[in-house]
């Protein structure tokens, strides 16, 4: 299976990358930079700006899935992952592809069916204390994917990540509720990621996870 990965050089990005390798996936990474970490050798490498159509249709091409893992720093102040998806979602339209994971969070989007009374008090102190337009580019980013009429959309909404070296069993599900103890590895969010690609259960859904 061939996988476009965007947002590979970030943490969650490697463990998939690792997982995936492990699973013996296709692997297709897009860095904004020429990548300082060490890449699969069997893997296809494209660096461009996501911002550039010809760089993302290239790291698209012949791709049967697409995995998405943008996310703002914690001093960032430029969104840009609303509009990067955007580029994403309009360019598989172009090249008749359908099937997008998307990471964003437990607390983005404007649902909060899944959050206890405690998350939605943090999620509230989280928006207050972001950098202006942080929050709202990726609530934007959530509504992309979801309004993107690709048929093998989903989203996925993990609460606090850690570290973990070995994956562990991820309970999930639009209903699934995360609190304020909830957290999830990104071993085993990545593992559970390659599940999804292998045997999809939740097209066109959001989905809660956590361990």
């Amino acid at each position: 299976m061939s996988i476009a990965v965007f947002g590979a050089s970030g943490r969650l990005g490697q463990a998939f990358i690792h997982q995936a390798t492990e699973a013996e996936f296709a692997l297709r990474l897009h860095y904004r930079a020429k990548p300082s970490e060490q890449v699969p050798q069997e893997s296809t490498v494209v660096v461009g700006s996501l911002n550039d159509p010809t760089a993302v249709r290239e790291v698209l091409r012949g791709a049967e899935a697409a995995v998405v893992f943008l996310g703002h720093k914690k001093d960032a102040r430029v969104p840009f992952c609303a509009n990067a998806t955007r580029v994403i979602i309009d360019t598989m339209k172009t090249l008749d592809q359908s099937r997008l994971l998307v990471v964003t969070g437990a607390m983005i989007g404007e649902s909060q069916v899944g959050l206890s009374l405690g998350m939605r008090l943090l999620a509230r102190g989280v928006r207050y204390m972001a950098a202006e337009g942080i929050m709202e580019d990726r609530d934007e980013q959530e509504r992309l994917v979801r309004s993107s009429h690709l048929d093998g959309w989903t989203v996925i909404k993990p609460p606090r990540l850690t570290d973990g070296s070995r994956p562990v069993p991820v309970k999930a599900g639009p209903d699934r509720t995360v609190g304020l103890l909830s957290s999830i590895s990104r071993t085993s969010l990545a593992e559970w990621i390659v599940q999804e690609l292998k045997a999809p259960q939740y097209p066109q859904q959001a989905v809660y996870v956590a361990e």
